[in-house]
C-alpha cells in the first residue's frame, strides 16, 4: 500500500438502540459492521419508524451519501451491542475517482434507484422485514 493510500480507520462500539447516524445528515463516513447488527430505518408520516433493512457482520452502510453526495436517506441504530469500523469519506472518494467512469455512473444510478424505492416504500406504508445483509470479509477495504 502506498503512503497516500493509507487510511485511518476508527473502531466504534454502540449499545442496543443507540443511534449511529441520522437521516438528513451529510455523509462524512461509511461503516462496516464488525460484530452485532444495525437497523436502517426512516420515520413515516405518522412518526413511526419504518425498517428498510438490517446489516450484520461484514455488511456496509452509510456509503450512499458519499457516492451521490446527498444527505443520508435513512437513520441507522444498533439492534444489539455492535462494533463498526468507520472509514472517512475521502477513502471511498479516492477509490471512486480511480474507477472506470461507467462503473461510477452505474453506482450513481443504483443509489438513485434505492433512494426512489425507499421513498416509495415509505409512501405506500410497506414495512417489510428484510434478512440481514451478509457480505464476505474478503470485500473489506484494506
Amino acid at each position: 500500500m502506498a503512503p497516500t493510500d493509507r487510511v485511518i480507520i476508527d473502531r466504534r462500539m454502540y449499545g442496543p438502540e443507540e443511534t449511529i447516524l441520522k437521516e438528513g445528515e451529510k455523509g462524512y463516513h461509511f461503516y462496516i459492521v464488525e460484530s452485532g447488527m444495525v437497523e436502517v430505518f426512516k420515520i413515516d408520516t405518522d412518526g413511526k419508524p419504518m425498517v428498510l433493512g438490517r446489516v450484520g457482520p461484514g455488511g456496509i452502510f452509510g456509503e450512499m451519501a458519499i457516492i451521490d453526495d446527498s444527505p443520508r436517506m435513512a437513520s441507522v441504530k444498533a439492534v444489539q451491542g455492535t462494533t463498526v469500523k468507520v472509514f472517512p469519506r475521502d477513502y471511498l472518494d479516492q477509490r471512486l475517482t480511480k474507477a472506470d467512469p461507467v462503473v461510477r455512473a452505474i453506482l450513481k444510478v443504483f443509489v438513485g434507484h434505492i433512494r426512489f424505492l425507499s421513498d416509495l416504500q415509505l409512501k405506500q406504508g410497506f414495512n417489510i422485514p428484510q434478512p440481514a445483509v451478509k457480505v464476505s470479509n474478503d470485500s473489506e477495504p484494506s
